[in-house]
């Protein structure tokens, strides 16, 4: 029999529908399958007819597994190396802003200053200098334009790298917007891949989360830099935008503004903020957040389709590209094994967002034993061992492979645990799923729908293996 963290029914709009778990797929049901099989999903007894339905279900889903090709992990622990793929480049632990919701001590994290050329010089040395391939690298803060001197030399040194075949390494940037000099400009368009803007929607909006060291509004200067640097830009760009309570009623609203911009994505996530600070949502907000989160997302996939607007990114895009390619996602993201923080003054941690948390100090890159120190090896361990499978509470999720668990950092914040789920973030992918998933079934019955998805999601995602992407999602 099939076990119930295996398998989910779920009603939207009339009608009934069946997931199961290993296999990523999605199928119609009648609706007294539907009831026999959320009995028997809840734990309840089953007799008479809806003992056979259930009996039928079970004879169906073994055929069915038999038959299927099986969905392959993302990535599993069997696939991590010791290559550090990726780094934030803290070069500036000082920032122009002081933004409400900053999780950073106003960019400096507790130390503030700017990273010193032998620091940045380390970190490629200790991480990128073994010839393994592609790599990339963010600058972060902070601020980051604020040591504009430091990412030149960044770029200088690697571009010696290239030449000199240890790495290629490609450049991005999260910035706030709110510098500008045909300097900048011209760096963006030689050396940077991709550009992520903090900007929070309109100025109303932004103007109360998002001011300057001096509490003046930076909006107009921010809008106006960030049209100038993405004017034909041949760089690839999005927002990254936090909602507050004072936002969270109002998500379309914000995307429609970030939208006029013109990016490739824009990523809208609430506010992480601790219990009792009058930024955070509250549960009846967190709801209502969310169900404007899908009803952007609904007009996402058809963006996807279409090319003619962003797409809504974070949580609904990725279980929408491991829903269609059949991928279990076993992580959250790559954070404390192949990808790493640096700080200005060399500390390593496993990601931006654990940045002044001495318990995740992983060492400093002056170190030439870093990466073979206890400590080093013990906190990568830690994040190598953190998959669904192996997490309590998402083991036995039945979303647990279109989800991954929750941010790590996002998880011990709220839970004092690298591994518990958060009940916030289960209750968002699940809505999503189930909100969602129909939709995106409905337009893969329609094969030039269904090739054209396979491509763009290809195309929306480098080096994604979506090639075999829908063979065997599909309604039964």
């Amino acid at each position: 029999m099939l076990e119930s963290k295996n398998f989910h029914v779920f009603g939207r709009n009339g009608r009934h529908f069946l997931f199961l778990t290993e296999p990523v797929s999605l199928f119609a049901l009648d609706a007294e399958t539907h009831a026999a099989l959320a009995k028997a999903e809840a734990g309840q007894s089953l007799a008479g007819p809806e003992e056979v339905r259930w009996q039928e279900f079970n004879a169906f889903a073994a055929d069915y597994l038999g038959r299927a090709k099986p969905a392959k992990p993302l990535r599993g622990p069997e696939d991590i190396t010791d290559k550090v793929v990726a780094i934030y480049l803290f070069v500036c632990q000082e920032c122009n802003l002081k933004c409400a919701y900053c999780y950073g001590d106003e960019g400096e994290y507790g130390h503030k200053g700017r990273m010193a050329p032998e620091v940045m010089e380390q970190s490629f040395e200790r991480f990128f200098a073994d010839g393994r391939g592609q790599h990339y690298l963010t600058f972060f803060g902070g601020e980051p334009l604020m040591n504009f001197p430091l990412m030149e030399r960044t770029a200088a040194l690697a571009g010696a790298y290239r030449e000199q075949g240890k790495a290629d390494i490609r450049m991005n940037i999260v910035t706030n917007g709110t510098l500008y000099k045909p300097k900048y400009d011209a760096f963006l368009r030689e050396h940077i891949t991709d550009v992520t803007f903090s900007l929070d929607g309109p100025s109303e909006i932004n103007d109360r989360q998002r001011l300057a060291k001096s509490g003046a509004s930076v909006h107009e200067a921010a809008s106006e830099n960030i049209r100038r640097f993405t004017e034909d830009a041949p760089f690839g760009w999005s927002f990254r935008s936090i909602v507050t309570r004072d936002g969270c009623d109002r998500v379309e609203e914000i995307y429609r503004h970030l939208e006029t911009f013109k990016p490739g994505g824009i990523g809208i996530v609430d506010v992480d903020a601790p219990e009792g600070s009058p930024l955070r949502l509250d549960d009846d907000d967190h709801r209502r957040f969310v169900e404007q989160i899908v009803a952007v997302n609904r007009r996402g996939i058809r963006s996807i389709l279409e090319g003619e607007a962003p797409v809504a990114f974070e949580y609904p895009f990725y279980i929408l590209y491991y829903f269609v390619s059949r991928r279990h996602a076993l992580y959250h993201c790559n954070a404390g094994t192949n990808l790493l923080a640096v700080t200005a003054e060399g500390d390593i941690y496993p990601c931006h967002r654990f940045v002044g948390h001495d318990d995740f100090k992983m060492g400093n890159v002056a170190d030439p034993e870093l990466t073979r120190s206890e400590t080093y090896t013990r906190l990568r361990q830690a994040f190598i061992d953190n998959t669904v499978d192996s997490r309590p509470g998402c083991r036995d999720c039945w979303a647990r492979y279109l989800c991954g668990g929750a941010c790590a950092k996002y998880a011990w914040s709220e839970t004092g645990s690298l591994a518990s789920p958060v009940a916030r973030h289960c209750h968002y992918i699940k809505t999503v799923v189930e909100e969602l998933l129909p939709d995106l079934v409905a337009i893969m019955e329609d094969p030039a729908q269904r090739a054209k998805l396979v491509r763009r999601l290809g195309e929306a995602i480098a080096g994604g293996p979506a090639s075999h992407a829908v063979e065997d999602a599909h309604v039964a």
